[in-house]
């Protein structure tokens, strides 16, 4: 541990023998969201070092490490497999963070057309999401790390005259029955839920999504609150594996016509417990979902869409059902509007006489 600079020390950790590299970023993962007061988190001078900073008064909190490093030893995950890659992006800066509205604007209307394309049907959802449908899908127990909970003021006169003279509202607050929506898809499997679909669907949507991310990784690119246009396709195991696979083909075809570089990979969901590696390894093993990786001038690498078959899963916990009473299947493709654009402008700047021609056409 190296010394305090303004009630923040510096603390080295070293893996076990025969940590690989990718396994003490997994650890590293985990840390994020398993002890506060970190202020970063980067990897160390061997490929089993992690260098962490964190408050002074929270340097005891790090023994869990030892609890990770046991819980990613035991995991025999597969590594994820690039399926497709662009050239390398030339080296310079990314862009500063900044939201373009006309940017903004246009990529979404680039992903409607596409979204259309499949035969998708609009609709609108509201920005929290009920405790039911949450459970219902078990949300908070694959991801509590990601969960915002909206907390409510009783309405008692007496303490909404605490609040107005000035007092804490903390305390008096209690939790409501909504979270902030993490994932807009979960809408629409409660809209259809315990109905019978009896034709293939696909549903578009944009809106709002809400994540609980660890304060020192807010970035250009990770924020709490950020724009999700969603395609979810409901019907048989052909029809949903079909639109995904042709969604994937026409994104990719997007996406190095925009100049962008980066590459599609197999890639799982961020499951927080060791119990939930088992799913994690599934999704790997069975290409459940892919993620196209965006890979910029400045060296950031982020994941801007992905496409999932989550098969019967969810439309089983729903009761979605076919005309034989059987759990339809069904998928989903999500694009993250902000990071597109971070994308966009830092491999052809603000000027929007610079931008790739097709973004042009759909600027309003």
């Amino acid at each position: 541990m190296n010394g305090e600079n303004n009630g923040v020390v510096r603390y080295v950790h070293r893996m076990p023998e025969g940590f690989a590299a990718h396994q003490t970023k997994l650890v590293a993962d985990r840390l994020t969201y398993s002890v506060e007061g970190i202020h970063a988190i980067e990897p160390g001078a061997e490929p089993r070092e992690l260098v962490v900073d964190i408050d002074a008064d929270r340097v005891a909190d790090l023994a869990v490490l030892d609890e990770l490093a046991d819980e990613v030893a035991g995991e025999r995950l597969r590594g994820q497999r690039v399926v497709r890659r662009t050239d390398p992006a030339e080296p310079g800066t990314s862009a500063p963070a900044r939201l373009d509205p006309v940017l903004h604007r246009a990529l979404d209307l680039l992903f409607l057309d596409l979204c259309r394309a499949e035969g998708a049907i609009e609709r609108a959802y509201p920005a929290v999401i009920e405790r039911a449908v949450i459970d219902r899908c078990r949300y908070l127990a694959l991801f509590p790390q990601n969960a915002y909970l909206v907390s409510e003021l009783p309405h008692e006169r007496a303490l909404l005259a605490r609040v107005r003279a000035g007092n804490d509202p903390a305390p008096l607050s209690r939790l409501s029955g909504y979270l902030l929506t993490p994932a807009l898809c979960m809408h629409t499997y409660a809209e259809h839920a315990d109905t019978e679909v009896r034709d293939p669907l696909a549903v578009t949507v944009i809106g709002q999504c809400f994540r609980h991310e660890a304060s020192w990784r807010l970035s250009a690119h990770r924020v709490p609150s950020f724009t999700m246009r969603e395609i979810v396709y409901l019907g048989d195991p052909g029809y949903v594996e079909r639109i995904r696979a042709s969604l994937m083909d026409t994104v990719w075809e997007l996406f190095t016509e925009l100049g962008l570089r980066g590459r599609l990979e197999t890639a799982s969901d961020p499951f927080y417990f060791a119990e939930d590696t088992p799913m994690r390894q599934f999704q790997l093993l069975s290409h459940a979902k892919y993620e196209l990786v965006a890979e910029l001038p400045g060296g950031e690498t982020f994941a801007v869409a992905s496409f999932n078959n989550v098969r019967d899963s969810l439309s089983h916990a729903f009761g979605v059902v076919d005309a034989a009473g059987a759990p339809v299947h069904s998928g989903c493709t999500g694009f993250g509007i902000e990071r597109w654009s971070h994308a966009v402008r830092s491999m052809h700047g603000d000027d929007p006489r610079g931008w790739p021609a097709e973004i042009r056409r759909h600027c309003r």
